[in-house]
């Protein structure tokens, strides 16, 4: 059942080059809360204002989602052009984030200056994401390609992120955060470019749609398909749970001060973190032609719970010990940062299936908003702990804080992971029944390649 690939090979690299940029550009946002304590806020306010932004994202992603789904540019596009409008907007957002004046010398003012700059930088993030993770829904019908797609985009994904994190510790203290955030966006978005003028929308429109394509997917249409996608509920569960306990690159410049007694170090613990995620993503493509992927989530995640309780046991003492440890946990976790997304894509065929509405941009403004949100959660519950162990922000910026402080980071880093895996474990093995031959059928019915008939019988 699985269709001819339909979708170019620059349509492949660029896709895959645009996730590269971004998370350069994400990688550098990531940092935020340590920046937050290095320009003096006290580490439990600082979680506090991470957080709270976030009321308003359960707002925005949702009125976005609706808004895709509503409007069609008159090129027919309904994707392309939101990401056009996202890759400009978050590039200013994001230095806007790092420009707080060192002449503020009022706390408040700062705070001021920072939930502004993060409101904004959240809803040109929703404007850019959202879009972009749809795509591959509208470029390809074919299931196989479109776990390529993704999987292309979290390999690329991971080569961004590390490189940002393993020259961010050599080029921040050089140049201050508010330069190095002009270097490192310039960088990333001459990366994003190229695919919005290569990516091509081909497909996406129910039968039923397609007789008007200027026809608006009613409000009551929209309600009928969320209500009916059971399992995207659980697809974003489990990326909130896993995202929320997955602490290992917010907290990598402070655990490597702490822990291992030198920030340079950082850029070892990224390594551990990121190359585990390369590897599988460029073979989770192989992996999931002979098994489906929901038997390889469910191995990854097993792997990488016990992983962490054998890493905070060998402890910190040896750092090639240590390194060797959390490369093995995060292996596992590999596996999550790239199936979970593409079950997400697997419901809007699903979705589109069960009620005949295709809501895709509904779909991934969620995803979005809970991306946001598990960030959110995750800095402030890093924040929030090291609060709790007495983590003192008026020290210089890499002073190493107190045994108790240190011996509270690693346990944050390797046991919170531990948590989140068994949940997400749980809660796929009771309520996901979603596999990818079904996924495969319902979007052939959804593009009209076969009947109904032909899609009940297949099922």
């Amino acid at each position: 059942m699985e269709a001819q690939n339909q979708a170019t090979r620059k349509e492949h690299f660029f896709y895959s080059a645009f996730y590269f940029g971004q998370n350069v550009l994400w990688g550098f946002a990531g940092l935020v809360s340590t920046y937050l304590l290095d320009i003096g806020l006290d580490a439990a306010i600082a979680s506090v204002i991470l957080l709270v932004p976030k009321i308003w994202d359960a707002v925005n992603d949702t009125i976005f989602g609706i808004i895709v789904d509503r409007t069609r540019f008159k090129n027919g596009q309904k994707f392309l052009p939101w990401v056009k409008i996202g890759t400009a907007a978050v590039g200013i957002a994001t230095i806007l984030m790092f420009a707080i004046p060192a002449s503020l010398n009022d706390p408040r003012w700062k705070i001021a200056w920072f939930v502004v700059a993060y409101i904004l930088f959240d809803a040109a993030y929703t404007i850019l994401d959202a879009p972009m993770f749809a795509m591959p829904t509208v470029m390809t019908t074919s299931v196989g390609e479109r776990t390529a797609f993704i999987a292309g985009n979290k390999l690329w994904s991971m080569v961004g992120a590390m490189f940002a994190t393993v020259l961010i510790p050599l080029v921040r203290p050089r140049t201050g955060w508010f330069v190095a955030s002009i270097i490192f966006i310039c960088f990333a978005v001459a990366f994003m470019l190229p695919f919005l003028f290569i990516g091509k929308e081909r497909f996406g429109q129910p039968e039923k749609k397609k007789e008007d394509e200027q026809a608006e997917i009613s409000f009551r249409e929209m309600a009928r398909y969320i209500r009916g996608n059971r399992y995207l509920f659980v697809a974003l569960l489990v990326i909130l749970i896993m995202g929320v306990s997955s602490v290992e690159s917010t907290l990598t410049l402070i655990m490597a001060r702490n822990c291992l007694g030198n920030e340079s170090l950082a850029t070892i613990v990224s390594a551990c973190v990121a190359v585990p995620v390369i590897f599988v993503s460029a073979v989770i493509p192989a992996m999931t032609k002979r098994w489906d992927k929901y038997n390889v989530l469910i191995g990854g995640l097993t792997f990488s719970a016990a992983m962490g309780v054998v890493s905070y046991f060998v402890g910190y003492g040896s750092i090639a010990a240590a390194a060797v440890c959390v490369a093995l946990k995060c292996v596992g976790l590999s596996f999550y940062t790239v199936i979970c997304y593409i079950f997400v894509a697997d419901c809007v065929e699903y979705g589109t299936y069960k009620s005949g509405t295709r809501a895709a941009g509904l779909t991934f403004s969620l995803q979005c908003f809970v991306a946001k949100l598990k960030n959110a959660f995750l800095h402030s519950i890093a924040l929030g702990a090291l609060a709790l162990f007495g983590y003192d922000s008026s020290l210089p910026e890499n002073a190493v804080q107190s045994p108790e402080v240190t011996q509270g980071i690693w346990a944050v880093f390797n046991l919170l992971p531990v948590i989140g895996c068994v949940l997400s474990i749980l809660l796929l093995v009771c309520f996901y029944k979603l596999r990818d031959k079904d996924v495969q059928v319902m979007s052939l019915y959804n593009n009209g390649e076969i009947s109904r008939e032909e899609a009940v019988e297949k099922l």
